[in-house]
């Protein structure tokens, strides 16, 4: 091993090894390059003997070979004792061990393939009970309490593919276990006694989340059951607790232990519509909108869904696209619309449906709203186009009966054009889009609802689809140009359509135009959230690269417009 290195992509300090010759790999540590460094090319991928996840054997000096997996790929590194140079090393490994070192070149006697096995991720699930070979040659008893598939793609560096509570260690402490393969062995020993659950049901706690970046942060919430099972856990196996987060997420602790779930002294949040803070799993306090600050926006879903029919009863005369307020779509205080999928959105779903949904209201002003919003809570994208082709029919066989055209018809048919576009039927898609706006230009006769320009909008992402950028670049600009003569200041509808149309103008080369709409749309965005929400610091860091020409475009899963990678709703 040569001394340490300072290496980019890694999070957390690695262990050092001794010194040993120049061809061997070599020990890897945290730390960005000086900016005065020179820099070698980077070996070409394609050329590369070896891809993340090999097993192989490593040549550490002498006659000393250890085992491991490749987890990256061109590593920039730096030689401490060298001139300073940047240097590309081929493969960095994560050693059975748990060093992390890299490989200075890629030759068979710096590192090879190995004869060792990876780790059988599909014979230990959680709570297996598992025998390790440990340092002495001893077998050691344990149970899983955490397992990793996919370690060396999603977290090659704080991870690995099993977390392993041995009966000797202390409760609430782990090992990584990285292989290899036929050092752990499933076993029929009985696990120790361990000792009593530290919570109860209904004690705030503190646990640690990671999010895609894999960045972990502390967030309150209250425990909801203990002795939590999964179809997915091993038999005999329950995490210690499950616990509703105050965001409103349902989580579960894989450990009692400190460094995943903690004591909370905060209180939990008051539901502001009924003042009081008792939740259960089927009725949680969530807060689901941009309303922010210790106490304002938590709401038991229950309540908001109560609270959205009494809403609905005082304004039976409520017109789409004309008043402001839908209770059933947005919060009443700061206006933002729920996420489809949310909590929220799905209590008022089924709320809304079972008071507004039935025939006997066809026609009715929120009837539309019943079933579009019911069929966004199915999982099944089968399931949610029959559920919309029999309310098509409904409405169909309503207006040749009474010769009255509905606008619902129009809603379900931009409903139908979301599933077609998640199963790839893009021409049913189109077919879907062009029937309902039909629709609302034989209703609105020339007047331009947020209705008619949520479908125009749709459109230009078809076209965007399908590969015609231009067209879809002039459609975002019509929906635009018609948003804002009624846009507000919080108009995320302005700042949707603005975003996409910007990023359409640096795609096709108009950077400075570009640049100009997404900054609208940031502002808009600020005004909404606040500048420090995690979406819009992230967009605003986005935008600036922009200006700089660190990036070219905005990434298209942040805009919202990767449709490769479907559904997009």
């Amino acid at each position: 091993m040569g001394r340490r290195n300072k290496g980019r992509g890694s999070s957390k300090k690695k262990r050092g090894g001794k010194s040993k010759q120049q061809s061997s790999p070599k020990n890897n540590n945290d730390g960005e390059p000086p900016h005065n460094t020179t820099s070698t090319p980077a070996p070409n991928l394609s050329e590369l003997r070896l891809i993340v996840g090999d097993r192989v054997d490593c040549h550490l000096g002498d006659d000393i070979w250890a085992s491991g997996t490749v987890v990256m790929r061109n590593l920039e590194i730096i030689e401490e004792d060298g001139d300073g140079e940047l240097k590309i090393a081929p493969y960095r490994i994560r050693l059975d061990d748990g060093n992390s070192i890299y490989a200075p070149v890629d030759t068979d006697d710096c590192i090879k393939r190995s004869s060792t096995l990876a780790v059988n991720m599909n014979l230990f699930k959680l709570g297996s009970r598992v025998e390790c070979l440990r340092t002495g040659g001893t077998w050691c008893p344990g149970t899983v309490i955490d397992r990793y598939p996919n370690w060396f793609e999603d977290d090659p560096i704080g991870s690995a593919p099993l977390y392993i509570h041995f009966d000797s260690l202390p409760i609430n402490t782990h090992e990584f276990f990285w292989g290899p393969g036929d050092s752990i062995k499933l076993s029929t020993m009985e696990p120790i006694m361990v000792a009593e659950l530290r919570f109860d049901v209904g004690d705030r706690v503190e646990c640690s989340v990671g999010d895609r970046q894999n960045v972990r942060k502390w967030l309150p919430g209250t425990i909801i059951k203990t002795h939590y099972k999964e179809p997915t856990f091993g038999d005999g196996f329950s995490a210690p607790y499950q616990i509703r987060l105050d965001m409103g997420n349902l989580i579960y602790a894989p450990a009692d232990e400190d460094c995943t779930i903690r004591k909370f002294d905060s209180p939990a949040p008051t539901c502001w519509i009924c003042f009081d803070d008792q939740q259960t799993v089927d009725n949680p306090i969530v807060r689901e909108c941009a309303c922010r600050g210790e106490e304002n926006g938590y709401v038991h879903i229950d309540c908001l869904a109560k609270l959205a029919i009494t809403k609905a009863t005082n304004n039976e005369n409520y017109k789409e696209g004309i008043d402001d307020e839908n209770p059933f779509t947005q919060c009443i205080t700061c206006k933002q619309e729920f996420k489809k999928g949310s909590y929220s959105f799905s209590a008022i779903a089924r709320k809304c449906m079972d008071t507004y949904g039935g025939s006997e209201n066809l026609g009715g002003p929120y009837f539309g709203f019943a079933t579009s919003m019911f069929g966004h809570t199915f999982h099944s994208v089968n399931k949610q186009e029959d559920f919309l082709m029999k309310r098509c029919i409904m409405i169909t066989d309503l207006q040749s009966r009474t010769s009255q055209l509905d606008l619902d018809l129009s809603r379900f048919l931009g409903d139908l054009a979301v599933v077609y576009e998640v199963k790839g039927w893009l021409d049913r898609m189109k077919e879907a889009l062009d029937e309902s706006l039909h629709w609302i230009e034989a209703l609105e006769k020339g007047t331009h609802s947020r209705r008619k320009i949520n479908i125009l909008s749709s459109l230009a992402k078809h076209a965007y689809l399908v590969g015609n950028k231009n067209d879809a670049l002039d459609r975002f600009e019509k929906c635009i140009a018609l948003t804002r003569p009624q846009a507000k200041e919080n108009d995320m509808l302005l700042a949707t359509l603005l975003l996409k149309s910007g990023n359409l103008e640096l795609e096709l080369g108009n950077t400075e135009r570009g640049i100009e709409q997404m900054s609208e749309s940031m502002d808009i965005m600020t005004v909404v959230y606040g500048r420090d929400h995690v979406v819009v610091s992230k967009m605003i860091d986005r935008v600036s690269k922009i200006r700089e020409g660190e990036i070219e475009v905005m990434p298209k899963a942040l805009m919202g417009l990767d449709f490769s990678s479907l559904p997009a709703e």
